[in-house]
């Protein structure tokens, strides 16, 4: 009966734990993206080697190597886009995003020459936010991005009495705006006063469109995925930190809170059983030396 109890016991457990790693394995956000060609579906996607590291006035500091998956256009042609290790921070980039104490961003820069000599621009974005619970924890709260398209040479309308060498010719610059807007849920949470960090694959799926230079919206696109490895993250740090320096780290890889809940049930409801079994083999057994004590004194009595 010990034997039967244990192995009940062990059983409740182990299956607690089995939710969790489910769990874990479920929220393990990797894609197999495809390499920096025109077709999209046969190369895995190859991240660059180097990655960057960037620091917001000391209170923010991210380090990871990224690339966006993004279409052009409505056909499923797709083009990648590596982050540059040389990128640099924004100006708009904040430690009190919008006046608030709860909200930091930081928004990186760079631009590329196209085939026609044309600087293009390309901005990524990551904000995060604080939650003040007991104890307060920080995330990423949304992902945006901009990538600027090459100009297209758009031909004016022909009046009376001109001829084609009188059309003008105008600049149209088109935007790629992504964004997530506000996550929900949020991701890759962590307790304050300590760094995120993950070696493997994460992606963040982002909304597309066109715009146009004034920011009017043109086309809506497929959504745009955002690779990052090697990712580190310290927001809402101390500003007494030395730069290069990281808080501790909270792995991607370790159990979370949400994660424990299973375990804690399984081993609640093998303790609940364990009881159960206690109470009723102790009952079990005062009935049976009552039933006992009963027959003896029968057995006096006659």
């Amino acid at each position: 009966m010990s034997a039967s109890i244990f192995l009940l016991l062990l059983a409740t457990c182990l299956y607690g734990e089995q939710v969790a790693g489910d769990q874990e394995q479920e929220h393990q956000l990797v894609l197999p993206l495809v390499s920096d060609s025109s077709q999209a579906g046969d190369a895995q996607l190859r991240l660059p080697a180097e990655s960057g590291s960037w620091v917001v006035e000391n209170c923010l500091a991210v380090k990871m190597v990224a690339q966006i998956k993004l279409y052009p256009n409505n056909s499923n042609i797709v083009i990648t886009k590596n982050i540059p290790a040389l990128a640099k921070v924004s100006p708009t980039s904040s430690c009190s995003y919008m006046n608030s104490t709860t909200m930091q961003v930081i928004t990186l820069e760079w631009s590329e020459t196209d085939q026609s000599s044309e600087i293009l621009a390309r901005n990524l974005s990551l904000y995060f936010s604080l939650n003040n619970t007991i104890p307060p924890k920080y995330m990423v709260s949304m992902v945006t991005s901009m990538n600027q398209l090459s100009s297209k040479k758009v031909l004016g309308k022909m009046s009376s009495g001109q001829n084609a060498t009188d059309l003008e010719s105008k600049s149209d610059s088109n935007f790629i705006r992504m964004t997530t807007t506000i996550m929900n849920p949020l991701q890759f949470m962590v307790p304050k006063n300590r760094s995120f960090l993950c070696e493997e694959s994460l992606t963040v799926e982002m909304m597309a469109e066109l715009i146009t230079t004034d920011g009017t919206p043109d086309e809506k696109l497929q959504k745009a995925m955002l690779t990052i490895s090697s990712f580190q993250f310290d927001a809402f740090r101390p500003t007494t930190l030395p730069s290069p320096q990281f808080q501790p780290a909270t792995s991607c890889s370790s159990p979370s809170a949400t994660d424990l809940v299973p375990i804690m049930v399984g081993c609640s409801l093998a303790g609940l059983v364990f009881f159960i079994m206690v109470g009723y083999l102790v009952g079990r057994r005062k009935a049976e030396v009552k039933g006992c004590a009963t027959v003896l004194e029968q057995g006096e009595v006659h």
